[in-house]
């Protein structure tokens, strides 16, 4: 009977040690996480971003398919804050537009709310879902699940990883894939990527329809790529 008590007294300890030292581990692990995704996606109203957009259209009303490139300069730059209709933090991110020989011409706002849950952008009254929180690569979300586009299957691809764009060296970067589908008759991609202290520093959109035999007939796609920071 004593050899009992002892040896289940012995098995009530170590389990609870295990239990204490697993549960200091992922407390650990979820705190690295959770203190990250603030600096990925900084709302600093004091700079703004520049972009270089190279873009090209796709078009099949013409034959052969008329294939247009563009290349022009996006600025976004963080503005007041207001409080939305759920009584949320809310600021305004301000769009400018410019080509080689024009100057700043201001194009629209958007809406930036940032929570303990996620970051959402509203455009022209679509309300995207740019990032969930905790950040760590089990998670799966749907960038469009508060809006009625077609639903996506976002997920962080890459973290902390260095990267270097336009005479700039990025030590962190965040990488999202929020689409990333191809069939015999479209391709449908988005990416983003996210420097920490920095925000979005690079962006690929395709959104195509191909032809039997591979070649693309009409779409577009675009990408933003930064091009410097103004204070």
């Amino acid at each position: 009977m004593k050899t009992f008590t002892l040896f289940s007294s012995r098995l009530v300890l170590i389990s609870t040690l295990f239990f204490v030292l697993a549960s200091g581990c992922k407390k650990e692990e979820s705190l690295q996480i959770t203190n990250n995704y603030d600096q990925y996606f900084p709302i600093n109203s004091e700079q703004s971003i520049v972009y270089k957009v190279d873009s090209i259209t796709w078009n099949d009303f013409f034959s052969p398919v008329k294939i247009d490139t563009f290349q022009y300069f996006i600025k976004f730059q963080i503005g007041e804050k207001f409080t939305d209709e759920e009584g949320r933090e809310s600021y305004y991110y301000r769009k400018f537009y410019r080509t080689d020989t024009t100057s700043w011409v201001f194009k629209k706002n958007f809406a930036i709310t940032k929570t303990a849950a996620r970051v959402e952008l509203l455009e022209e009254n679509i309300r995207f879902i740019k990032m969930v929180f905790p950040i760590n690569n089990s998670i799966q979300w749907d960038m469009n699940a508060m809006n009625i586009l077609s639903a996506t299957s976002s997920y962080y691809s890459e973290f902390d990883e260095p990267m270097s764009l336009n005479n700039y060296n990025f030590d962190s970067t965040l990488t999202i894939i929020h689409q990333d589908l191809e069939t015999l008759i479209g391709k449908d991609y988005h990416k983003e990527v996210y420097s920490k202290h920095t925000g979005l520093i690079f962006q690929e959109v395709v959104d195509i329809e191909k032809n039997t035999n591979g070649s693309w007939k009409k779409g577009y796609k675009y990408i933003y790529s930064i091009l410097s920071i103004e204070p």
